[in-house]
């Protein structure tokens, strides 16, 4: 049988609903924008050094060319649309709002120019050809080039201001985002914390660690100093791991096999431990407590649930980029085992999604031998 738990998905970035928003917002205002210039007409102050008959003749020219501008504007916002429509697009495919600020730059600046370029030639070609052929006229007469030209500055003044709004929403989110995982992370942490004080560290551990070293006492003073002394390190590893997100693997090691002799004092021969880690991995960085957890899991429901011997054997390696624990030990694995101790390893599963995302895994696994428990995550060193 069978059992394996993959991570949750990390959340979308900025889209959907608040991406809907921002585009319904920022084309509503510049439509709101043309519509009052064009209803109120030039400013008077502009005509305050004309001759009456050239500010009749400007006011008629404006009066005459209205249509045209409420059309030309008109394709100006539809072709804004879709022209900011494909930038999303194109930066949830090739994750552009994961890019420097200054590598965005070089991207969006000339995204935007081709952009813009292709919205002035369309807007021209069809305000010449397709709504006022009288105009068209009057377009190459005025120089062709210049209205393309000023029909592309207004476009890409008009993307740029765009595309700096779209990324700082991108950024607020992606700032939003980390400030609520963080606040998980500690909260996890402190959980983990508390659920190892409550349950890995319950009272029966404590009692029968005590009475451990009661027994020792009269038979092996110096054992019985020597179990006080592991169980003291295990107390302050728990007591302090609140205060840290990840730790040295070689400090985690010290607190497990601080752990281990107690046990293998407690159950003697029948527990039989082995532990293989690679010496490059002690200076790696690993969340407090991770390993703790899964070998005391592991001897309480491996050896402490059955009569007989039995054993356990944790190893540490690197493959390629991430860093594996296995932890196998000689119990079996039950269909109901997330109801008989599974809380602490649904803890390490949470806090390892929370620090790594979905390049963590944890899965758990029956074989002839026992039960092995696999936990992958980056290595950081």
């Amino acid at each position: 049988m069978n059992a394996a738990n993959r991570l949750a998905e990390p959340s979308p970035p900025f889209a959907g609903r608040g991406y809907r928003l921002m585009q319904l917002g920022f084309w509503s205002l510049f439509a709101l924008t043309v519509a009052v210039t064009l209803l109120s007409g030039p400013p008077e102050v502009a005509f305050d050094d004309m001759k009456p008959d050239m500010e009749n003749a400007f006011k008629k020219a404006f009066t005459s060319l209205q249509p045209v501008m409420w059309i030309h504007n008109g394709v100006m916002i539809v072709c804004g649309l879709v022209a900011t429509h494909v930038l999303h697009w194109l930066t949830l495919r090739r994750r552009w709002d994961r890019l420097p600020v200054r590598q965005l730059v070089f991207i969006m600046l000339p995204t935007c120019i081709v952009l813009a370029v292709l919205i002035s030639l369309f807007i021209n070609a069809f305000r010449a050809s397709a709504v006022a052929p009288q105009f068209g006229v009057r377009v190459l007469s005025h120089g062709l080039f210049m209205e393309i030209l000023s029909t592309s500055i207004v476009s890409l003044f008009l993307l740029g201001m765009w595309s700096a709004l779209y990324y700082a929403c991108h950024a607020f989110t992606r700032l939003h985002h980390l400030e609520v995982t963080n606040l998980r992370v500690d909260s996890a942490i402190k959980e983990s914390r508390l659920q190892t004080i409550a349950t890995q560290l319950n009272p029966h551990f404590l009692f029968n660690s005590l009475n451990t070293v009661r027994a020792l006492i009269e038979e092996s003073p110096k054992q019985a100093r020597d179990a006080v002394t592991q169980l003291s390190r295990v107390l302050r590893a728990s007591l302090s791991s609140s205060d840290q997100k990840f730790i040295l693997l070689s400090d985690e090691l010290t607190t497990v096999n601080a752990l281990l002799d107690l046990e293998i004092a407690r159950y003697g021969d029948r527990l039989r431990v082995e532990r293989e880690v690679e010496p490059s991995c002690e200076k790696t960085w690993v969340p407090p407590l991770l390993l703790v957890t899964l070998v005391e899991n592991a001897v309480k429901h491996g050896v402490a649930a059955k009569l007989g011997p039995g054993f356990l054997h944790y190893r540490i390696r690197r493959e390629s980029s991430k860093l594996c624990l296995r932890v196998m030990n000689s119990g079996t694995l039950n269909d109901d085992w997330q109801n008989k101790g599974g809380i602490g390893l649904a803890h390490t599963q949470e806090r390892l999604s929370l620090l790594f995302g979905d390049e963590a895994s944890l899965t758990i696994q029956s074989v002839p031998e026992g039960v092995i428990v696999s936990v992958t995550f980056p290595h950081k060193s």
